[in-house]
Order: structure tokens, then C-alpha cells, then sequence
């Protein structure tokens, strides 16, 4: 597989703010992933969404220099 740009990722979700509770979500890097910590389920869920949707860009960016680099004449 590939290394994901986590920092850019927990930049982006760390940023965010609980519309409910004011407080900031924070970002746990793990052996499988990442997790993240959030004051109330809700606020997890979008951020839940807003990641995957994060990781989908890095992923087909990834997949798209990988596939010009294959292709260069």
C-alpha cells in the first residue's frame, strides 16, 4: 500500500469545531489508521464522513501520479 499524508488530514479535522459543544475533535494516529476522538456522536459522524472523503482525494491523487509515472515515455 501507501503512506497516507495524515498530517494534512488531522490538520483539516482538528480544524473543525462542534456547532453544539464549541470544542475542537482530536486526531489519533493508530497502528491501523487513525482515530478520531469527538465530544459527541454526531460531530464524530461528520467527521467520520468528512475523512473518508479526505482519504478518497489522497487516494485517487496517489493512484494518478502512480499510473503517469508507469506511463512516462
Amino acid at each position: 500500500m501507501f503512506d497516507l499524508n495524515y498530517d494534512l488530514i488531522k490538520q483539516e479535522i482538528e480544524a473543525e469545531v462542534c456547532k453544539e459543544h464549541n470544542v475542537h475533535p482530536e486526531f489519533v494516529k493508530t497502528d491501523e489508521g487513525f482515530g478520531i476522538k469527538a465530544c459527541c456522536q454526531p460531530f464524530h459522524a461528520e467527521l467520520v464522513a468528512k475523512s473518508e472523503k479526505m482519504i478518497e482525494e489522497e487516494t485517487t491523487k496517489f493512484l494518478e501520479k502512480m499510473m503517469k509515472d508507469i506511463f512516462k515515455e
